[in-house]
């Protein structure tokens, strides 16, 4: 949980340089690393949505749950190593050498927001395959969480930032939109 956020200095452009702090005794996070953070979870959120809203057109009430919780297994993991890869191709270009240490594990942290992203719906699929839920249903119970998801990413995002409350819940309920979005076209074109 972020708990501490303070201004330590300003930059050359005279703009505040804030640092995250987990634990007033620890080490502080780089701001860079909690945008990626929210960068990849939103990421995650988007393709794992995306991915299901696809297949529910395949699915019927008959269908097995295996099939799409592999589906979604691999569309998630090509995106997470996408990331990383992406992450440290860019980091070799720039500071010349691979990451290690705290950067490696950053980077890897960052990343793996896109697979936290599909937990709970890869669990509810997974529920659908060794229970009584019909894998239709677990397929839309799944896109609900995502959107649900998406809701509560966007809500960490403006909880701190310094935008009148009208800004924040206009943030929050586009990004909740935008998932409504998706799930809607998919109801319209089913």
């Amino acid at each position: 949980m972020i708990a501490l956020s303070t201004a330590d200095e300003t930059d050359w452009r005279g703009y505040e340089v804030t640092s995250v702090a987990t634990e007033p005794y620890r080490e502080a996070v780089p701001v860079e690393h909690v945008v990626a953070v929210l960068r990849e979870r939103v990421y995650g959120a988007m393709a794992c949505l995306a991915t299901l809203a696809v297949l529910v057109r395949h699915t019927g009430p008959e269908s097995s749950a295996w099939a799409p919780v592999l589906d979604v297994a691999v569309a998630t993991g090509g995106l997470w190593a996408a990331s990383l890869l992406a992450d440290w191709v860019a980091h070799l270009g720039v500071h010349r050498s691979a990451p290690r240490g705290w950067t490696a594990l950053r980077m890897l942290h960052a990343s793996g927001q896109i697979v936290e992203a599909a937990v709970l719906p890869l669990l509810v699929l997974v529920a659908a395959a060794v229970g009584p839920l019909s894998t239709s249903t677990a397929m839309w119970i799944a896109m609900w969480i995502l959107v649900a998801e998406l809701g509560v990413i966007g809500l960490v995002a403006v909880r701190r930032a310094r935008l009148p409350w009208w800004q924040q819940l206009f943030t929050i309920t586009g990004l909740i939109g935008v998932g409504v979005l998706v799930v809607g076209v998919k109801i319209l074109g089913h």
